[in-house]
């Protein structure tokens, strides 16, 4: 009888996790599914909570993994042209205006891509793909690839299958500030929608206050600030203020409910409601609520092989700065 046996792709596989865990923060766990459906492990985020960095306690943050390796990816550049918002529209390229950014080529399987298709967008599904000769570990989220990517340059792209996926060498998982930027901002992804749906619900109250939509609902002076009061403590309350030190509009968005909750602590004279309700829901709230549009349009494709991720998803070369 024949003596149990490992195959190249079990043994691929095992060096794909070690690899996983060594790129990443040794607080960091990563949690390992049973059958493959897709999905093959999900981190967890943890951050050390003593001096010592003995504790460290769960940040309720987590994106999926699905884990590739490979120890003959093929390493090419592609042609990135500026083109409109595909949020907003079919694809229109500037042929005129061009970037080649270096990628590592993946073939995916179709049956992966709709899987995660169908999970949806506020729950990031990353590509990690492993270079078993070089144990370099890339990463691409699919979700947002599919959208900004995937469907725009292939509508019939169902229809196939398997599809090349182009993933940037810039999206190196290492264990720096830096390179650790793009996970921590997918980890944070699902509060981020939930805050999200919570401004928008907060600004049609306040609309609704004002007589501005159907079924106004006028309230006095004394309801209308206890009601603000308690959309900016459920706001405050949201955890996507911290850890977003690379993104300014949320730090902005911090900054300004902070000093409305200090400003209602002062008071609403009766003279100033109607003002102050505009201030709220033109300023405050707007700004709030355009989060989630600045989200869709900017945030989702940071760190795709698009020509506005070179733009916004990587710090500056050191030569950049000194020319600066």
């Amino acid at each position: 009888m024949a003596r149990k046996q490992r195959s190249l792709n079990q043994v691929k596989e095992d060096i794909s996790v070690r690899v996983l865990r060594e790129k990443l923060p040794r607080e960091w766990v990563v949690h390992s599914y049973g059958a493959d459906y897709g999905i093959d492990c999900v981190v967890e985020f943890f951050d050390f909570i003593d001096e010592d960095k003995n504790i460290a306690e769960t940040l309720g943050e987590n994106f999926f993994v699905q884990l590739k390796s490979s120890d003959c990816i093929e390493y090419a550049t592609r042609k990135a042209y500026g083109r409109g918002n595909v949020a907003k529209g079919a694809l229109i390229e500037d042929k005129d205006d061009c970037v080649e950014i270096p990628v590592a080529k993946f073939q995916l399987d179709m049956s992966d891509i709709l899987t995660i298709q169908s999970i949806g967008i506020a729950i990031p599904v990353l590509l990690v793909l492993i270079d078993t000769n070089s144990e370099r570990a890339f990463f691409l989220c699919l979700n947002d690839y599919i959208d900004k990517v995937l469907i725009p340059e292939d509508p019939s792209y169902a229809s196939k299958g398997s599809k090349t996926i182009y993933i940037p060498t810039a999206n190196e998982i290492l264990d720096t500030e830096d390179a650790l930027v793009a996970l921590r901002a997918y980890g944070k992804r699902s509060k981020m929608y939930g805050a999200f749906a919570l401004f928008n619900y907060q600004l049609k109250e306040i609309f609704r206050m004002q007589g501005k939509i159907a079924s106004p609902h006028f309230i006095p002076l004394a309801q209308a600030t206890e009601m603000i009061k308690t959309f900016v403590d459920i706001s405050l309350r949201q955890d996507i203020w911290t850890g977003h030190e690379f993104w300014k509009p949320v730090l902005w968005s911090h900054s300004e409910l902070l000093t409305l909750k200090e400003k209602l602590s002062r008071g609403v004279k009766p003279e100033d409601h109607e003002q102050f309700l505009i201030y709220c829901s033109d300023y405050i709230w707007h700004r709030l609520t355009n989060l989630s549009n600045m989200y869709e349009e900017l945030v989702r494709e940071w760190f795709m092989p698009t020509y506005l991720a070179t733009l916004t998803s990587y710090p500056p070369k050191e030569s950049e700065e000194v020319n600066s």
